[in-house]
């Protein structure tokens, strides 16, 4: 007996996928008894794939609504079933397959452990990243990939996010051995470091039946141990860079005018003790010792002086010699006592101007203590004491040829102590030469000090 009630035509059935799983990559319509005659929609964005027992039988299009019949849709007929339902049946599997970009997003994931170019130090990373693919070939995809169930959507997540947060691993390892470890986390290459990941992901998905699209919102970062360890290198390199700056400063030019300052003042200073244990003599008076740094050259500060207490000066001010041929200076209070030792007068015999006096101001050295100190300290033994008056009767003994020539050669191997000697110090050494009598005037004592400076191979930058 057959059963009348399966010939009846269900031409008021309609097979689409729900609503509610439009954006499913793959859907499986859950009932495998397809009444013939009922009508498919298939979406502009989708095609509709048939199977049977496991094989592919046929597909169905994007944009199309059909009516289920052998006579619109050949393939159906090996469809059909003919026991009990007269062949008004079809028996299969019915894939919805989406053709249009997908996006899929993976979790925040370690991607493990790298060692920093820049530190050695191994750290940890985590990242994250979303992305797009799109059907290419919707049977290769559900036989090779996703499977004939309804768990293909699924699979396939799960496979392609574990596929791409392999591909970023050896995509960040790849910049590791390149770059240090912030620079990659930095995530300022992100643009670059995406197309990399896609590059992998697409060679081994497009034999899936599958293309990668788009990689985007891409996250990388340490973790807080890791962080932690590199940003306390960059502390201890900062200052590393800092000593390196230094350094490189030091070879600047004005560092070799300091050095070379420093070596004249200590020439000078040795002249001075030389003059004190009765070696020879010094003379300061007009002297430039070269450089800025100790201030001469400079033209005086003439701000309004502050009232000064007499008899009472700091250590830190400079004093002015006051001659008819205007002033020299500013000197310190120890110069000011060796220029009157070196010319074997009294200090009653020096005005002088503090740089707290103004212009037109002068007195007697031996008015201020601190010179006054300086001149008792370095006095050769057998000097007259200085005297206070500046009218008294002074006796000036004039140093030996050889005790001039010493005190010239100390003062021009300080000069020439780093190899050259720039114009304030060859204008110093011609001063020199002039005071102790060795030439009989400026021309004649430059060309005897480039003559002495090509014999001993020093240059004269002047």
């Amino acid at each position: 007996m057959r059963f009348s009630w399966f010939s009846k035509e269900t031409s008021s059935m309609y097979v689409a996928r729900p609503a509610d799983r439009a954006d499913d990559l793959i859907y499986l319509h859950p009932d495998q008894s397809i009444p013939r005659g009922t009508k498919l929609t298939v979406r502009s964005d989708e095609c509709v794939l048939f199977f049977r027992e496991g094989k592919y039988i046929g597909k169905i299009d994007p944009g199309t609504t059909v009516q289920l019949d052998t006579a619109n849709i050949p393939f159906l007929g090996h469809l059909l079933i003919d026991r009990l339902t007269d062949a008004n049946h079809f028996i299969c599997e019915v894939f919805f397959v989406r053709l249009s970009e997908k996006r899929f997003d993976t979790p925040r994931t370690e991607l493990g452990q790298y060692k920093d170019l820049n530190s050695a130090n191994v750290v940890a990373m985590h990242g994250s990243l979303s992305y797009t693919v799109r059907v290419t070939d919707p049977k290769v995809l559900i036989l090779a990939l996703g499977g004939q169930h309804a768990g293909a959507e699924r699979n396939i997540e799960t496979t392609f996010n574990g596929r791409m947060l392999n591909q970023l691993r050896a995509a960040v390892g790849q910049r590791a051995q390149r770059l240090p470890i912030l620079n990659v986390v930095s995530n300022i290459d992100a643009e670059a470091l995406s197309e990399d990941v896609k590059t992998l992901a697409r060679s081994e998905f497009l034999t899936l039946g599958i293309d990668v699209g788009r990689v985007f919102d891409m996250a990388l970062a340490l973790d807080d141990a890791s962080f932690a360890l590199l940003r306390e290198f960059g502390k201890q390199e900062a200052q590393l860079a800092l000593q390196a700056k230094g350094m490189q400063l030091a070879t600047n030019d004005g560092f070799a005018e300091f050095n070379m300052v420093q070596a004249q003042r200590a020439a000078l200073e040795g002249l001075g003790k030389g003059l004190e244990s009765g070696h020879g003599p010094l003379i300061l008076g007009g002297m430039n010792l070269g450089g800025n740094l100790t201030g001469i050259n400079r033209p005086p500060q003439r701000a309004a002086p502050p009232a000064r207490r007499p008899g009472v000066l700091s250590s830190q001010i400079g004093y002015f010699i006051v001659t008819d041929r205007g002033e020299q200076g500013p000197y310190s209070a120890r110069q000011v006592a060796l220029t009157a030792i070196s010319k074997g007068q009294g200090l009653g015999q020096l005005q002088i101007r503090s740089s707290e006096d103004a212009e037109g101001v002068s007195y007697p050295a031996d008015a201020e203590p601190s010179i006054l100190n300086e001149y008792e300290r370095r006095r050769p033994p057998g000097a007259r004491p200085p005297v206070n008056n500046a009218s008294a009767p002074q006796t000036t003994a004039s140093p030996s040829p050889a005790g001039a020539q010493q005190a010239f050669n100390l003062a021009f191997d300080g000069a020439a102590r780093n190899g050259e000697i720039v114009a304030s110090e060859l204008s110093t050494l011609v001063q020199l030469a002039i005071t102790f009598g060795l030439a009989p005037d400026p021309s004649a004592a430059e060309a005897q000090i480039r003559q002495l400076a090509q014999l001993r191979g020093v240059r004269i930058l002047a």
